[in-house]
Formats: structure tokens, C-alpha cells, sequence
């Protein structure tokens, strides 16, 4: 996905990311196996969401960082990172029934129109079978919720899920 799409909004941000400051990430099943091929131990939680198990990155103790964060090299597993973690700052939440694409943003007043494009790219390449075979659990805002934190979000719009067949 192109970096062009971004219009430059994030370039200056002095937030702390997602990978230093955020709710642990799911995982999909095929991601969970994904990472121990590769040698991991110790690297998720199990948790159950909406009567699914589901797999969640585990913090490093003591912090609120990712088991996989570097601050030398930043991410260790980047180009297999989960689904979870390439939408950020965008995420997916059931609102009233339907799957609501909102974004994380310290820029609230911005016209988001522009996103449109990085959505639509997210729907085609990003968003897996795996993925959708999930999405209640990741999509239940109870996790936001119980989040030590406060995360304000902006709604965008539905979740274009018709290449998966799934009704909203």
C-alpha cells in the first residue's frame, strides 16, 4: 500500500504507536502458526471472545510494548505481522450490527474522504477468509472497553465484505 495515500497526516505525529501504546493485537489462527513456524515461544495469550478462541500478542512484562517491538529495529516480525496490526490506525468494530471501519485519530476535525482509498486497499489485500472467519471476535468492542486506556475513534463507514459473502 502506498505511502502517498497518507497525504502526509501522520509525518509529524508524536504519538506513541501501536506497537508501544496499544491493545494487544489478535491473531488468526493461520497468523498464531504463522509466527511459531518461524520459532517464536511465549509470544501470545488465549482469550475467548464471543464463544471463539482467539490468540492475542502478549506485552513485554512490566510494559505496555509488543513482545515483538525493537526500539533499536522497530517491529521483528513486520513483514508478517498480523492482520490486526496492518490496519492501524484503522480497525474494524461491530456497530449495531455492522461492521464499521473507524480510525484512531489525534486529528478528529480532519475530512477523512481522502482514507477511501487506503479502505478499499485494506478490503482487497489486507482483509483475509481467516480474518473474516474471526471478525466477531475481533470486532467486539468489549476489548476497547476493557482497555486500561482511553482510545478515541472516529466512524467512517461499513465494511465492504461482499467479496466474502458475509451479510451485514
Amino acid at each position: 500500500m502506498s505511502s502517498k495515500l497518507w497525504k502526509g497526516l501522520c509525518d509529524q505525529c508524536n504519538h506513541t504507536s501501536c506497537c508501544t501504546n496499544f491493545v494487544t493485537p489478535f491473531l488468526t489462527p493461520t497468523e498464531q502458526k504463522n509466527i511459531k513456524k518461524r520459532k517464536y515461544e511465549n509470544f501470545s495469550d488465549n482469550l475467548l471472545i464471543n464463544g471463539m478462541e482467539v490468540h492475542s500478542l502478549k506485552k513485554k512484562p512490566g510494559t505496555n510494548e509488543c513482545v515483538f517491538w525493537d526500539k533499536d529495529i522497530g517491529c521483528r516480525i513486520y513483514q508478517n505481522r498480523p492482520f490486526d496490526c496492518k490496519l492501524f490506525p484503522f480497525d474494524i468494530y461491530k456497530i449495531n450490527g455492522i461492521y464499521t471501519w473507524v480510525v484512531y485519530s489525534c486529528n478528529p476535525e480532519t475530512d477523512w474522504t481522502w482514507s477511501e482509498k487506503i479502505l478499499e486497499s485494506l478490503e482487497e489485500e489486507v482483509i483475509s477468509e481467516d480474518a473474516v472467519k474471526h471478525l466477531d471476535a475481533y470486532s467486539d468492542l468489549e476489548r476497547l472497553n476493557a482497555s486500561d486506556k482511553s482510545f478515541s475513534f472516529i466512524k467512517l463507514r461499513k465494511v465492504n465484505l461482499k467479496r466474502f459473502k458475509v451479510k451485514q
